[in-house]
């Protein structure tokens, strides 16, 4: 019986090749999108889980309140944490603990290195999680101050083949560090990525580093504890713990802190700062996906229903013959399994063909191949049924439910009811297509308005250079007065950072205000105003050589308007010491346009003495000899570092990446729907064409002109894409009023946008 049903399928489907080749590719396109997809869902659904025993590691994560209120929950915190929980918590069988990446600049054999993402981390580091060694011991790699464990890409790119432990490598501050180790690099799906772990106990050399309770926040915790099932029972004595250390000291100024644990296996998709866009990422990418191929089913379908008289002798002869309903559903699913055989086929190979354009959009560092594991074929395989059944059924139905007799006189009173639902299904198709051009669109003008809404602030032309190097930082203004003589260079200055992600905090005590506010800071010498273009509305820039200046603040219009203060200057604001606001600048987005402008603290005495970043304006059109210069200038000063420069409005768009790949994703997902439910469109007006050929014969004798048949043919299906567009709208309209919650300034909805035109409301 089932060989029969299979000679049978192929017969039918080499006999009516033109409509089986439209639904092979539309199905092959809506598998692709599917399978990329789920692999995407299996790479985020991954992470982290290739730690031994994974279900007992935790990161410890704090909430802060003031006045009863929390303020913020981040996994930052002070480094005492971790060694006071082991020391306290029986539960606590290990802790580690490891300071937040950050890039460092090396020297070898005379050549500057710059090496991203290092890390300074406790001796379990290695232990607790389960980064494999090509070299070296895990157990005390890490111990002693100034060790230094290379990932295996690093120790090739210094080393070449030759084992690098025991040898000495030297940072740009001319400490030595001994390679104790080489580590395989971090895979793809891990939270945590480096290149270079030093030892934890190096910090402690340096008594710049803030590492007690009060410390600075850049440093991460994780515990292992002695069971899994012990989380809540930790979780309990927290608040009794953190009494002890830190809680009661800030108890008098309504400040406390609560440590909760987040498990390994849940962090990227529930505990890091992009998991809900990556959550988000997960349902549309999905949804969007399994719609597509929805669309080829219902190609399938309609082009199956729509020829079902073609087959009707057929079915009515099985029938007269005593084939059963059964048997005739079987046949018909069978088909409809081949076409997804087959189409699976195509899919895949369109999937391995462009699978790097969407390992680039999804920002993969794994192949295709990595991905062909048991799991894979498993889900390709429901895929593949589920699929099959779901095209197939509903034509199985239909046809297997003609009586003999009409069956054989070409008749059905199905006729009516078939054709009613394929109009639905068009509809269908079509809301979803529409829909999804309509999204992209509004996304588009979404990124739009962040590419032209203005910061307050001059991004354009501004080359951005770090100072990684304690020489480099101590020569500033000579190295500024050398930039300014370069033609095309208009102004340069120095800051602790570049305003446009978002600054450091720290809590002040402003006039009036008995409990600490955490304000946003930046530090910056007397010229950052003039080069980033900002605007003084009150007072005073800072004067260049002033004493007094250097423990005076500017501050934003934002937090003069939540103080309450119209006459700013004069103010004083309390942070060891009192320190006397000199102006305000108007305000100006110094993070990304997802949220609004907060208070801001502009001080002009940077912490240590030493500013971070230098940043130039050009007000040249020959930007390549420009930055050729100031390299050349550059060199002078620092021939030891390597010579490095960004452009801030590279790095504003970089902001937005996400952004970015989701409109990319979202225009790809769209063009697909549209061209496979055109190809179902298209293979129905066939159809109706081949129907209808002796009318159109006719009417063509009669005078009809093409024009008038091509109305008369096309017109029952206009209105059906007109309705869907009605219908697309307002889902489209939903869907993107909640994508922009995301953002505190917005492009403006109006029903006009559906013609493509875009107004952006006002902002501030």
């Amino acid at each position: 019986m089932l060989k029969n049903y299979f000679k049978t399928a192929i017969r039918n489907l080499l006999r009516n090749r033109y409509f089986s080749i439209i639904n092979i590719v539309g199905l092959a396109i809506g598998l692709t999108a599917v399978i990329l997809i789920f692999l995407y869902v299996k790479f985020q659904l991954s992470f982290n889980d290739f730690h031994n025993d994974e279900d007992k590691l935790f990161r410890v994560s704090v909430k802060a309140s003031h006045n009863g209120e929390l303020e913020d929950d981040s996994f930052i915190f002070t480094p005492p944490i971790g060694p006071a929980m082991k020391n306290d918590l029986p539960e606590v069988k290990s802790y580690t603990r490891y300071r937040n990446p950050r890039p460092e600049y090396f020297i070898y054999d005379n050549n500057p290195i710059k090496v991203e993402n290092v890390i300074y981390a406790d001796s379990t580091f290695l232990t607790m999680f389960s980064f494999p060694l090509i070299n070296g011991n895990p157990q005390n790699c890490l111990t002693n101050p100034n060790s230094m464990v290379l990932s295996a890409s690093l120790s090739e790119k210094i080393f070449g083949d030759r084992n690098p432990v025991g040898k000495s490598i030297k940072n740009n501050k001319g400490e030595l560090f001994q390679v104790t180790a080489v580590v395989k690099d971090p895979p793809p799906n891990s939270d945590i990525q480096f290149n270079a772990i030093i030892s934890f106990e190096t910090l402690y050399s340096d008594p710049g580093n803030y590492l007690g309770w009060n410390g600075g926040n850049q440093y991460i915790t994780y515990v292992e504890l002695q069971s899994a099932l012990q989380k809540k029972e930790v979780e309990s004595k927290l608040p009794d713990f953190m009494w002890k250390y830190i809680n009661k000291d800030l108890a008098a100024i309504n400040v406390s802190y609560l440590p909760y644990l987040q498990p390994m296996n849940e962090i990227h998709l529930h505990f890091n700062p992009d998991s809900q866009k990556n959550l988000n990422n997960i349902y549309i990418f999905s949804t969007v996906a399994l719609f597509l191929l929805l669309i080829a089913c219902v190609n399938f379908i309609n082009l199956s229903t729509s020829r079902a008289k073609r087959r009707s002798m057929e079915i009515g002869i099985r029938k007269v013959l005593g084939a059963e309903k059964k048997s005739i559903i079987g046949q018909f699913l069978t088909e409809s399994l081949i076409i997804t055989l087959v189409s699976t086929v195509i899919a895949l190979f369109l999937v391995e063909t462009f699978f790097p354009v969407f390992k680039k959009l999804v920002e993969y560092r794994v192949d295709f191949a990595a991905f062909l594991d048991f799991n894979f074929f498993a889900g390709l395989a429901i895929i593949i049924f589920v699929t099959g059944v779901l095209a197939g059924f509903y034509p199985a139905f239909v046809l297997s439910s003609y009586q003999p007799v009409k069956a054989m006189l070409r008749q059905s009173s199905f006729e009516r009811t078939k054709i009613f639902s394929r109009n639905l299904l068009v509809i269908f198709q079509f809301v979803i297509s529409i829909g999804l051009i309509i999204i992209t669109l509004l996304i588009n003008s979404q990124m739009d308005f962040i590419k032209n809404k203005s910061l307050g602030f001059n991004k354009n032309n501004v080359v951005m250079l770090p100072l990684n190097n304690p020489d480099l930082q101590k020569k500033i203004e000579t190295i500024k007065q050398e930039l300014q003589k370069i033609p095309g260079v208009k102004s340069a200055t120095a800051s602790s950072d570049v305003p446009y992600n978002g600054l450091t905090s720290n809590g002040y005590f402003p006039e009036g205000i008995n409990t600490p506010m955490m304000i946003s800071v930046v530090d910056v010498d007397q010229d950052f105003i003039k080069t980033f273009g900002l605007k003084i509305v009150k007072g005073r820039n800072f004067i260049e050589g002033s004493e007094a200046d250097k423990s005076s603040y500017i501050i934003n219009e934002s937090l003069a308007k939540q103080l309450g203060w119209d006459d700013p200057v004069g103010k004083t604001i309390t942070r060891n010491g009192k320190h006397t606001v000199v102006g305000v600048v108007k305000d100006f987005h110094y993070a990304s346009l997802h949220e609004k402008v907060q208070p801001l603290i502009i001080t002009n005495s940077p912490w240590g003495d030493r500013f971070s970043v230098l940043s130039a304006s050009l007000s040249t059109p020959d930007i390549f000899n420009t930055v050729n210069n100031i390299k050349e200038v550059w060199e002078k000063f620092s021939p030891s570092q390597p010579f490095e420069f960004r452009f801030l409005d590279d790095e504003i768009g970089q902001v937005y990446r996400g952004e970015q790949k989701f409109r990319e994703l979202f225009l790809y997902f769209s063009i697909l729907s549209i061209i496979v439910a055109l190809m179902g469109l298209f293979g129905l007006t066939t159809h109706t064409v081949e129907q209808r050929r002796k009318e159109i014969a006719i009417r063509k004798v009669h005078g009809a002109t093409i024009k008038n048949i091509t109305t008369l043919i096309t017109s029952q299906f206009v209105k059906w894409v007109l309705a869907a567009n009605v219908i697309a709208s307002p889902i489209a309209y939903f869907f993107i009023k909640n994508w922009l919650e995301d953002f505190a300034y917005q492009a403006e909805i109006s029903w006009s946008v559906f013609n493509e035109k875009v107004r952006n409301r006002r902002s501030d």
